[in-house]
Order: structure tokens, then sequence, then C-alpha cells
């Protein structure tokens, strides 16, 4: 009897993994979270001909994802995110800490391959490519004030990034975390020296999974 109870839970759990991978449906998962990012940008010169490097910024992230189950363990998702991101200099001379918000509008398309529907259900790696445009740019610093404004014009507006990440998915509750790695030089200004500004940036995201 005890057997026939163990056999009848181990089916059931497997036809339960097994209802989450379904060949041919499709899910749409909301999720926010935070970003940690920068841009390989030149060294910001202060008045005593002092250098400081960019570094990294912290921000939020918020969007939705698409995904078709194309087989038991290969998804396709395209999503849509808004992604605050950027760079810091830290405290620079007479300007306080020196930040450049960077609003981009990233569409993801990626391929989601799920390890092991069987024994690890809703564990996912993921890669693809991800286009990004740029809504607006600003600086400031600490004390308040901005120091540039709005500074849309020094970058280029399309970006596109190699993001790669893995993700779990556990009762419908989704925990991302992906990197997302530029291609594109944004710089759009001339400069003494040819310097590239490509973004780099960590998303981790929670969400919820809705099956339709």
């Amino acid at each position: 009897m005890t057997r026939l109870i163990m056999i009848l839970a181990l089916l059931g759990l497997t036809t339960s993994m097994r209802a989450q991978q379904e060949t041919g449906t499709w899910s749409i998962t909301p999720r926010a979270g935070v970003n940690s990012s920068n841009v390989s940008v030149e060294d910001l010169w202060g008045n005593s001909d002092k250098s400081y490097k960019a570094k990294r910024k912290w921000g939020f992230v918020a969007g939705v994802d698409a995904e078709y189950q194309a087989g038991q363990q290969i998804g396709v998702s395209i999503g849509a995110f808004y992604s605050n991101e950027g760079y810091t200099y830290g405290n620079v001379e007479d300007f306080g800490r020196v930040t450049q918000t960077l609003h981009f509008l990233n569409i993801p398309i990626l391929a989601n391959f799920y390890v092991e529907p069987n024994i690890l259900p809703g564990l996912a790696l993921k890669a693809g490519v991800q286009f990004g445009y740029l809504m607006k740019a600003d600086m400031k610093d600490g004390l308040g004030e901005y120091s540039q404004g709005r500074n849309t014009q020094s970058f280029k507006r399309v970006n596109i990034s190699i993001p790669a990440g893995i993700s779990y998915c556990y009762k419908n509750f989704v925990a991302d975390i992906r990197y997302n790695i530029g291609l594109m030089n944004l710089c759009d200004v001339e400069l003494e020296v040819e310097d590239s500004w490509k973004t780099n940036s960590l998303w981790l995201t929670v969400g919820y999974q809705f099956k339709l």
C-alpha cells in the first residue's frame, strides 16, 4: 500500500512538472527589480587635473516577457523593459557625486533552455539579443543641480547588446538574473581621443508567470 501511494505521488509530481512545460503554450511574465550598470567611458577630469574612473550605478528595471514553449526544454521569449542605467564618478571635487543616467526601452529576444524539466522544473538558461532605444539621458552633480542637464544629444539612440542569464520558476513566481553586454559605441560627440562607450548591466528581477 505504501509503495502504491509513493508511485501515485511520483506520477502526480511528474505530471505536474510536465504540465509546467506544455509544448505549444504561451505565458506572460510581468517582472521588476534592480540593475547595476556601467559604461566604458573616458575618465572625468577635475579642475586640478585629477582623473576619476566611472563606477557602477544602481537603477530600476521593469517590464514584461511573453514566452512561447517551442518544446519540452526550449522556449522563445520577447519582452519590453524600461531600464534606468548609467554610471557615476563618485565624489568629484567642486561637484560632489556626478551621475549620468540613461533611460532605455529594451526589447530582449531570448532562447530559454530548460535544463531538466523532470528533475529541476522551472530552471532555465537563457541567451539572445537585446535591442535598446535611449529615450533620454541626463547628468547631475551631488549639489542637487544638473551640471549638464539633459544631454541626450551626447549619445546615440540605438543600442544592441547580448543578454545571458539564468531563471527559476516556482509556483508561477520567477526569479531572473541576467547580464547584458553592449556591442555598440554609444558616444555621439567628438573627443580628442577615440573612445568606445559600451554598456554593461546586471539585472536581478522577480515576476509572476501567467499561463495563457
